[in-house]
Order: C-alpha cells, then structure tokens, then sequence
C-alpha cells in the first residue's frame, strides 16, 4: 500500500466512525429529550425506555425522527393532493 492509499483507507474508516458517534449522539440526545418531556418521571421513562426501545435513548431517538419525517411526509403528500384537485375543479 502507498501513503495515498493508506490516507484514503484512514479517511473512509475514520469519517464513517465520526460520522456513527455524531449520529448516535444526536439520536440519543433526541430520545432522552422525547422520553423526559413525555413521562417526567425517572422511573416511568426508564421503563419505558427498556420496554419499547431496548435501554437505547438512540433507539428512542431514531423512532422520533422517522416517525416525524413520516408525518410531515404524509402532509406534504396529501397538501399536493389538495392543490392538484383544486387545480382540477378550478382549473
């Protein structure tokens, strides 16, 4: 291997790495955020957490995410739908 193709391998793993730890952190952050506004409780969110995400702020996290992309996903869909067929009826 040559220093280039060292530095190339060195720069895959390593931003691959970053980038993992980044996303974990955001996504943990996310769910540990979701879980205390939505129980309050240490105890309950605790419970919580082992019961529907596997003791993973993380998990909790990525269901949050995904679950309000869907969402916004579903009202741009059914917006567009709206404006197509008020084209159509006034168009």
């Amino acid at each position: 291997m040559n220093l280039k193709q060292i530095e190339e391998l060195l720069t895959f793993l390593f931003g691959g790495l970053i980038e993992g730890v980044f996303s974990l952190a955001i996504f943990s952050a996310i769910g540990f955020l979701y879980l205390y506004l939505r129980y309050r409780n240490q105890m309950k969110m605790r419970r919580a957490l082992v019961k529907e995400y596997e003791s993973s702020y993380a998990n909790a996290g990525q269901v949050v995410v995904l679950n309000t992309v869907a969402a916004i996903g579903i009202l741009l869909v059914v917006g567009l739908l709206g404006v197509l067929l008020w084209l159509g009826l006034h168009g």
